[in-house]
């Protein structure tokens, strides 16, 4: 007899269903110009991850930095 599983679960979030995504949060510096944040945010949507926080801010005007700060979930 033939039996179809079925998939269960994101394709892109394979984990045990014993273990239990946490909150994680990174923070960034960068130099601040155009297309430095969508190379950093396309990292995470490249692999799948949802970003529940995103915050972006110039650190000093005169250092050409800003801080990309990002929340996700994932497993350990």
């Amino acid at each position: 007899m033939n039996k179809h599983l079925q998939p269960t679960g994101s394709a892109y979030f394979i984990q045990k269903e014993t273990e239990i995504a946490e909150s994680h949060t990174l923070s960034v510096l960068v130099d601040n110009e155009p297309g430095v944040l969508a190379r950093v945010i396309g990292l995470f949507s490249g692999r799948g991850y949802n970003i529940e926080s995103l915050t972006v801010s110039e650190t000093e005007h005169s250092s050409h930095l800003s801080r990309i700060t990002v929340v996700t979930r994932g497993t350990p």
